[in-house]
């Protein structure tokens, strides 16, 4: 178990089994590499966080894109797929940044998709280089 203090889920214990690695960290806070992957407990939520072990401030809301873009598909450089020692597809998680703004418009980031070996917990946000996806590709009420 690994003890983290977080500004807004308050000081949680969790499963070393549930902390992701970022060698490269997230885009815009490369410093941050270890993060809590965690879901709600409700069956039917797709809201997920990643909440950084070494800064309290730091929570990102990320979610699986597919429920939101059922089209959304991307080919993982092999170069990737080298560096997260990905070597079956059922190996990887795929993980996006969502966005939720005051005037209830939320978007989801399918430009640059997290990815994360379920097994090795070796994690990257990958800016991907062929589909032309959004950086703020909107869901739910605010569209």
């Amino acid at each position: 178990m690994v003890a983290i203090r977080s500004t807004r889920l308050g000081d949680l214990e969790v499963d070393d089994a549930n902390i992701v690695y970022f060698d490269e960290g997230i885009l815009g806070f490369s410093e941050f590499k270890q993060y809590a992957w965690l879901s709600s407990n409700a069956s039917d939520s797709a809201i997920e966080l990643l909440q950084s072990k070494d800064e309290k401030n730091l929570t990102f809301i990320i979610t699986d894109p597919f429920l939101f873009e059922m089209n959304y598909s991307f080919d993982l450089s092999e170069e990737w797929k080298q560096k997260l020692e990905i070597s079956q597809l059922e190996q990887a998680a795929v993980r996006v940044i969502v966005t939720a703004r005051d005037d209830n418009f939320t978007t989801i980031n399918l430009k640059a998709p997290i990815i994360v070996n379920r097994e090795t917990k070796q994690a990257a946000q990958v800016v991907l280089d062929g589909p032309e996806y959004p950086l703020q590709h909107p869901i739910g009420g605010g569209q």
